[in-house]
């Protein structure tokens, strides 16, 4: 019975103390920060997806990519701006569609393949963030269970 007094005194300073207690917090929050950041580049992703075949915008060109520009955070990383990709056109001979210049059809700069493998990618990444945080929280909810 001592020992077990010790221990849980031990548990208790353990997970009280100022740099213990909030590593659960900023575990939450670097995991929250992430599946914010992954859930925007999945927007941008179906985005992309939804206009694999406009061949004509406003601007008078097809469809550019867009992608998110990603920096380091002081919580993680943040999403500093959304670009468009300058890759090439791509280009089919279709001297008849009516959006053709010079005989040639210009389509988006991007294949609907690429940006399926970018949407499994960033999936995994928002699941991964998602299971440390329920882990956290699941962990924080067990030390207050244990302090009660």
């Amino acid at each position: 019975m001592k020992r077990l007094g010790f221990l849980l005194i031990a548990m208790i300073a353990f997970f009280v103390s100022p740099t213990y207690s909030q590593d659960y917090v900023d575990a939450m929050e670097y995991s929250g920060n992430g599946m914010l950041l992954q859930k925007y580049r999945l927007t941008l992703i179906a985005e992309n997806v939804a206009n694999v075949s406009t061949h004509m915008t406003e601007t008078g060109w097809p469809y550019r990519r867009k992608y998110a520009m990603v920096v380091p955070y002081e919580k993680g990383a943040r999403i500093a701006a959304v670009a468009e990709s300058d890759a090439p056109f791509g280009k089919i001979y279709d001297g008849s569609h009516v959006f053709s210049k010079d005989g040639y059809l210009y389509t988006p700069n991007f294949e609907l393949n690429d940006e399926m493998v970018n949407l499994t990618y960033t999936n995994l990444v928002y699941e991964a963030n998602a299971t440390v945080f329920k882990s956290s929280r699941q962990m924080f909810q067990n030390t207050l269970e244990l302090l009660k």
